[in-house]
């Protein structure tokens, strides 16, 4: 940063004070128009013979035409490659920052924003951070000094020249740009804020459409989608066209303003005496103190449409975490027994929709619980409550009777084990997604994991085992092998406090047969939740818990539910019916 400063200062110097400087003195000594001045004629005459002085001085000027341009070239070309370096290592941080950041905030920040508009921040908005700050900080080195180069030049020339220094007094037209500026900014600003909205939409429904392409496919919505995304473009089209307008139209208003200074420079000239040598000089210092107003004025353009995107990147970076670390955590056991703890708990995802109502429980460690209850009765959300996934509104939810607000992040992760209904897979070997589940697992943990979920099953028919590459997502296993992955990890795991939401919601009957052996085996031992849509599944929990409307209505073995809860009975009397008939749907 700093040799691209320096870099900067001297490109600047060379264009602002070293060109009119050799327009005003070295060309006229060189067309014979003036004198060459005492010092340089002495300092030849050690080298060069009188008869040979002028040819030695049209050789001096030729080759000092060479290397003012080199060392502004050469500076410039300083100036933004190490500019660029710097801002390509602050793009890198940048992106690295937001990502950090976006892994650690709460789910509840994650729930108000799209994945679109999270995608278009960090790859986007940073690269167009990026770019807009090199730009910036190499015109912020190189027309400010360019501009102190020439005004510095001016001043010498009035003070050596009583004719130029009328000529001062022109600078003050360049005032007359900043109204200019300031309202090319404010429309600028403006569309720049509607092409960022824009631009989340049109991430968010790529994304959409590509996490959708079944649905797209089976619907026939290509079309529609097309039309969609059409309508979108064509809408940020519009408005960067307009912006770029406004961009544009400042330079040559901007240019206009300078002309006028320059032609009132001619007049006052020619009244005052000057010699053609001394208004070119003087012109091209003018010509290089307008153009780094005109470079200014597109800057300070640019730096708010910056504070536009910053504002924007600061949402993520300076957003509240829901779910903090605590100050000062409980110093947790390597092995924790596992119990589980509702205390008058209340929640809502928004605070005028509450999802469960001063839920009350106490699961002793080793218990293996199922819950049960309509769709959107909350049995998901006392699964993310125990994962500390959101805290309580109100109430506590503890483990071995620890708050879990006050369990370190580290220590609570190592203690769940969780199976979702969705398994997420990794762009990596199957090894290493079994792997996740515990970090510096041995390989032969990770393929006894794999035997007991039976990934052992299919891994084995394939050539690499389980070095075999998944695509993104898992593309190229089917559901049930996905989920059979997922399950391997908990057994690698193997922590005290086992979830199972939907485990075996993606196996067929045979898969689920085959690893429900192996789950019941996993859950011994461990404190077990178990949200299934299968009763086959749940009969075999020790203690059920009937969900509705946010609140546990029930709580017992499926024997006493089953006389006495109406609720329980309907739904499992449903899904028994419906499985005499073929027809086997989920329903709690």
């Amino acid at each position: 940063m700093i040799f691209g400063i320096v870099s900067g200062v001297v490109a600047a110097a060379a264009a602002g004070f070293g060109l009119p400087v050799m327009l005003q003195y070295v060309f006229p000594v060189v067309f014979g128009e003036a004198p060459a001045p005492a010092w340089l004629n002495e300092w030849l005459q050690g080298f060069v013979s009188p008869e040979h002085m002028a040819s030695a001085l049209l050789w001096g000027a030729a080759l000092l035409i060479p290397l003012v341009m080199t060392v502004r070239g050469v500076a410039t070309y300083g100036n933004s490659y190490l500019l660029t370096w710097a801002g390509m290592n602050i793009l890198t941080r940048l992106r690295t920052d937001l990502f950090a950041r976006l892994q650690w905030l709460s789910f509840s920040f994650h729930d108000r924003k799209s994945r679109g508009e999270l995608m278009t921040s960090v790859i986007q908005f940073t690269q167009n951070l990026q770019h807009s700050m090199v730009h910036v900080l190499n015109d912020l080195v190189i027309q400010p000094l360019t501009l102190v180069a020439a005004v510095a030049y001016l001043v010498y020339a009035a003070m050596t020249s009583s004719e130029s220094a009328i000529l001062l007094g022109n600078l003050i037209i360049s005032a007359a740009c900043v109204p200019v500026v300031r309202l090319v900014g404010k429309h600028m600003i403006k569309q720049t804020r509607k092409a960022l909205s824009i631009r989340h939409v049109i991430t968010a429904t790529v994304e959409e459409s590509f996490a959708a392409q079944r649905e797209v496919r089976a619907f026939n919505l290509e079309k529609k989608r097309e039309d969609a995304l059409y309508e979108l473009i064509t809408r940020f089209n519009a408005v960067s066209i307009r912006c770029a307008a406004w961009q544009q139209a400042l330079s040559p208003a901007v240019e206009f303003v300078c002309a006028l200074a320059l032609a009132y420079s001619l007049y006052q000239g020619c009244g005052s005496g000057l010699t053609l040598e001394q208004f070119t000089a003087i012109a091209t210092a003018f010509y290089f103190c307008y153009d780094p107003v005109k470079r200014l004025g597109s800057v300070a353009n640019q730096v708010q449409i910056m504070g536009v995107v910053v504002n924007q990147l600061n949402e993520i970076l300076l957003a509240k975490d829901e779910t903090p670390e605590p100050a000062e955590p409980v110093a947790m056991p390597e092995m924790v027994a596992g119990r589980v703890d509702f205390e008058h708990v209340t929640f809502g995802y928004t605070e005028d929709k509450v999802v469960l109502k001063d839920v009350n429980v106490h699961v002793p460690a080793g218990q293996i619980v199922a819950l049960v209850g309509p769709s959107g009765s909350g049995k998901t959300t006392f699964i993310n409550l125990i994962c500390r996934f959101y805290d309580v509104n109100s109430g506590a939810v503890k483990i071995d009777e620890v708050d879990v607000r006050r369990i370190a992040r580290a220590d609570r992760t190592r203690m769940i084990g969780l199976v979702s209904q969705f398994s997420a897979l990794f762009r990596d070997t199957i090894r290493e997604n079994i792997r996740v589940g515990r970090k510096g697992a041995s390989d032969a943990e990770v393929e006894a994991a794999g035997k007991l979920a039976c990934v052992d099953e299919f891994v084995q028919s394939h050539p690499d085992g389980y070095d075999r590459v998944l695509a993104e997502g898992g593309v190229g296993i089917s559901g049930g092998q996905k989920q059979r992955v997922s399950i391997a990890r908990a057994f690698l795991k193997n922590a005290p406090i086992l979830i199972l939401d939907e485990a075996t919601s993606a196996l067929d009957m045979k898969s689920e047969a085959l690893i429900q052996e192996a789950l019941d085996r996993l859950a011994l031992g461990h404190t077990t939740f178990i949200i299934a849509h299968r009763f086959s599944t749940i009969r075999k929990a020790q203690r059920i818990l009937v969900f509705e409307e946010g609140r546990i209505v029930a709580d017992g073995t499926h024997d006493e539910l089953y006389a006495s809860c109406m609720l329980y009975k309907g739904l499992y009397d449903e899904q028994v019916n419906q499985a005499q008939e073929g027809k086997e749907t989920p329903t709690c």
